[in-house]
């Protein structure tokens, strides 16, 4: 009986010791869990500020710019341009504010934009016209 005791004892000490090495390395993993989230969290907001928002709110200016005028369409176009410059619809923001420049004989404030009045043949720089900035 004594030594049924003294090995259950042997035991108990052996399992405890392998749990704490297992809880070490159970921690470990949970650290580098840890720290690839947060890596992940981290590129998703990158994502996020540098490609999403700006083309949330170039598609906002974009749909709205048939109802606008376009000294406010320039406007926004050029806070869009202001707060991401580096993103890819700073480019597309200064395309279409030439091509408002360029249009802007077609919008008039009793009518607003008025598409019928374009010739039958457009000039080079007018060949479609489908809305302001296009």
């Amino acid at each position: 009986m004594k030594k049924l005791n003294f090995l259950i004892f042997v035991f108990v000490i052996i399992t405890s010791c392998t749990n704490k090495s297992n809880e070490a390395q159970l921690n470990e993993k949970i650290d580098k869990f840890k720290d690839s989230h947060e890596k992940l969290i981290a590129e998703f907001d990158s994502i996020n500020n540098y490609y999403i928002t700006p083309f949330r709110i170039y598609e906002n200016i974009v749909l709205k710019e048939k109802e606008s005028n376009p000294d406010s369409i320039i406007k926004r176009y050029k806070k869009l341009i202001k707060n991401y410059p580096n993103s890819f619809w700073k480019h597309e923001s200064e395309r279409r504010i030439e091509n408002i420049k360029k249009r802007k004989k077609y919008w008039t404030e009793k009518n607003g934009w008025k598409f019928d009045d374009i010739p039958k043949k457009p000039n080079y720089d007018e060949q479609i016209i489908s809305c302001p900035g296009c």
